[in-house]
């Protein structure tokens, strides 16, 4: 029999973010080709099994030397040294003689004795000599210092330096330092598996016919653009309605073969909300109301590794849960080290409304001016508006200490996209 739900508890958006992520797990791990590793979270350090350059090579085309055997070279006393070998890249390890020099390719290792290379703009083949072949003789008109144009091993990284922590969000750069480095293979958080149900029976999906009293169902494309953003693996996103009954089993289904379960809407105080109904028997998800604006009414639970978020049924109510709940639940189970999107301060462009006693998410347009981030107000911040979402560049984030942010003063901003810089 299916127990009576209780009241929903009241607390605030700190205790309820903390109590979120105090219970998220570490997911599992899987290994990837370096090549598909790109976004993921790296579980492991990565420390440096080899020198990056593991040898010394020459930074440009030209002519490797011993810089000795080019001193007092200028315009009025030219030297000619004869042309011992070429060197292309990918070559084995050479010797260059006293008095001699070699041409030598880009990435082409240098051979021993030779301690500089001359760029081939500053070279004039003599005597038949061509880059491709040993023969002939280079004419030289400036002496080379020491060390020019030359790569040394190690003067990138150093084998066994230590480059970065596990929990690193890998970077198509991080991607290239692996593949330099020789891994095959990486060591990733797995996407976690999530179900979207979306409750409503005035919701229709977008492109069907809509009639009197209907709308079209904007949640559930947005969260599983977002959830697909922040990594996750979408294994059903289903329209449910308002049937009881039909909700509490897509529920268990969802919560059988996913490692998060999402709901929109239900939630609330309606006399027809089916998420909770369709809670009922599972004592580990609890009903919230939490002190922020948008998105009060939440459900969460935690339960063998499984996370069950109830969001509410306005759109920037469901975007605001998100980004300040449910992002951060997914990036800390995929073991990223960053949960939060980027975070800048800025500084109201003028007066905006908000409660003490609660935290407030304010959509806002990002302008960069006299030094500074300036934020406003990306059209009327109601929950039901879908426009405001669309057209903001962060989530102005004022603290439930804050009773009114005035005009100049600073709030740490969520960055969602950074605006054109045109």
């Amino acid at each position: 029999m299916a127990r009576t739900v209780a009241a929903p508890e009241t607390l605030g958006y700190e205790e309820a973010r903390a109590r979120v992520l105090g219970a998220v797990p570490l997911g599992p791990e899987e290994r990837l080709p370096v090549e598909r590793a790109r976004g993921r979270a790296a579980r492991q350090p990565l420390i440096a099994g080899v020198d990056l350059p593991p040898f010394r090579n020459a930074s440009m085309d030209g002519a490797a030397v011993r810089s000795a055997d080019l001193v007092g070279a200028g315009s009025s006393r030219t030297i000619e040294l004869p042309v011992a070998a070429s060197i292309a890249a990918g070559a084995p390890p050479s010797h260059l003689e006293a008095g001699t020099c070699a041409w030598i390719m880009t990435g082409a290792p240098l051979p021993e004795g030779a301690d500089a290379v001359t760029p081939i703009e500053e070279l004039t083949a003599v005597s038949g000599a061509a880059p491709d072949r040993a023969g002939g003789a280079v004419r030289f008109t400036a002496g080379v210092a020491r060390g020019a144009n030359v790569r040394e091993a190690g003067a990138d990284l150093r084998a066994g330096d230590r480059l970065w922590e596990a929990g690193r969000d890998l970077s198509p750069h991080d991607i290239g330092l692996l593949a330099a480095l020789g891994a095959r293979e990486v060591a990733v958080g797995r996407p976690p598996r999530v179900a979207v149900l979306s409750t409503g029976d005035e919701l229709r999906s977008p492109g069907e016919p809509l009639e009197p009293g209907a709308i079209y169902d904007s949640n559930r494309p947005m969260l599983c653009a977002l959830l697909e953003e922040a990594g996750a693996h979408i294994v059903t996103s289903e329209h449910l309605g308002d049937d009881a009954g039909r909700v509490a089993e897509a529920i268990e289904r969802a919560l059988a073969g996913a490692d998060v379960t999402i709901t929109i809407g239900g939630v609330s105080a309606g006399a027809f909300d089916p998420v909770k109904r369709g809670i009922a028997r599972h004592e580990w998800i609890a009903l919230w109301r939490v002190a922020m604006k948008p998105g009060r009414p939440q459900a969460f639970g935690a339960s063998g590794g499984r996370l069950f978020f109830g969001l509410p049924g306005n759109p920037a109510s469901v975007a605001c849960v998100f980004e300040a709940l449910v992002r951060p639940a997914l990036r800390k189970l995929q073991g990223f080290a960053t949960l939060d999107r980027p975070t800048i301060l800025a500084r109201a462009e003028s007066d905006i409304d908000s409660r003490a006693g609660r935290t407030d998410f304010v959509r806002v347009t990002l302008a960069f001016r006299d030094g500074a981030w300036w934020a406003a107000e990306a059209g009327a911040q109601n929950s039901g508006h879908v426009t405001p979402q669309s057209q903001a560049h962060a989530l102005l984030v004022i603290p439930e200490e804050t009773p009114r942010l005035e005009a100049h003063r600073t709030a740490p901003a969520w960055v969602l996209r950074w605006p054109d810089q045109g």
